[in-house]
């Protein structure tokens, strides 16, 4: 039977992580992964703390580091893929701008062309769904046409930690994911092969609790957003694929900060553009675990946040709560 996934809001400054835990139940340490706060990695005392006395960590972005450092072969190869993926962004950031600024300006006029306007708006988010597909299908040719650090975990040098990982993780009773850099965080766990183990481990009854970028992690889709960032347009946009142990959700960590949730215009096209996914905005104190019905929030009110195609912000529902 599979274990719960659960999804936290950020843990600074109101931490909820030393709540859930205890519910979990299961036998065998609590295995902790800090890889998106990249150097500060080791610094997780205070998370240990909060974890308890059968804490322990992986250290995923230390393993990257030596394995960058001993393997010469292998760092170019994973560098060059990673500049093509860069390209791409930037590539793909011109085509997705321009059709995000298209598409303001069709519903800029659609209040005085509106039956004219409604095809044409329906067409450019089509277009737009397919910029952001097209987006994710090229990354992942980009990724094949560099076979050596397709499966990096695969490789003689990296096998013996990808062991380490599983049996690690083959012990666990839950699996803590931090948050931190987002992208740095999905390469990482993805470098090890973490991700399948991750999924391995859940399948059988493990717990994964994760938070902020850790919970984007687990998603489909990891959206980088900020409505009003300190230069150039915020426009959102996709970073990559998720792991998918949490399917048919969006998140976005510190939505009351980082969206105009007040422009109902801006909540729609994001909803709209994202969907039929749910999009939801944490702030601190959600506590996100699903049912039958779907996605609900544990946690205090009004912390998790569901923005909807209508341009309307509510809050996820409680459980065995209906949606509003």
């Amino acid at each position: 039977m599979s274990g719960p996934i659960v999804l936290l809001g950020p843990q600074r400054p109101q931490p909820n992580l030393q709540h859930v835990l205890p519910r979990l139940g299961g036998v065998g340490p609590v295995l902790t992964v800090t890889a998106g706060w990249r150097h500060e990695e080791p610094e997780h005392e205070a998370l240990h703390r909060a974890v308890g006395a059968d804490a322990e960590a992986l250290p995923l972005y230390q393993w990257f580091e030596e394995v960058m450092g001993e393997e010469p072969r292998i760092a170019e190869a994973w560098r060059q893929r990673q500049a093509k993926l860069v390209a791409l962004k930037n590539l793909h950031r011109v085509r997705l701008h321009g059709a995000l600024d298209a598409l303001q300006m069709l519903l800029d006029r659609s209040d005085r062309l509106d039956a004219i306007a409604k095809p044409q708006i329906e067409g450019q988010l089509t277009h737009l769904r397919e910029i952001d597909q097209h987006f994710l299908d090229q990354s992942a040719l980009i990724c094949q046409e560099h076979p050596e650090v397709l499966r990096p975990w695969e490789l003689p040098a990296v096998a013996a930690r990808h062991a380490e990982a599983a049996e690690a993780l083959g012990r666990a009773r839950a699996v803590c994911i931090a948050g931190g850099h987002v992208a740095v965080l999905r390469n990482r766990l993805e470098f090890f092969g973490v991700h399948d183990l991750l999924a391995r481990a859940h399948a059988r009854g493990a717990a994964v609790v994760a938070w902020s970028a850790g919970a984007m992690a687990l998603t489909e889709r990891i959206v980088l957003f900020y409505d009003d960032p300190p230069d150039g347009p915020g426009h959102p946009e996709l970073l990559d694929s998720g792991f998918e142990l949490a399917s048919d959700i969006v998140l976005f960590p510190h939505a009351r900060r980082r969206l105009r949730l007040d422009d109902a215009r801006r909540v729609s096209l994001l909803a709209t553009r994202l969907g039929p996914a749910l999009c939801v905005g944490l702030e601190c104190g959600a506590w996100l675990e699903r049912d039958a019905a779907g996605w609900f929030n544990r946690g205090e009110a009004q912390s998790a946040l569901v923005l909807r195609a209508d341009g309307a912000v509510v809050p996820l529902r409680g459980e065995g709560e209906e949606q509003p």
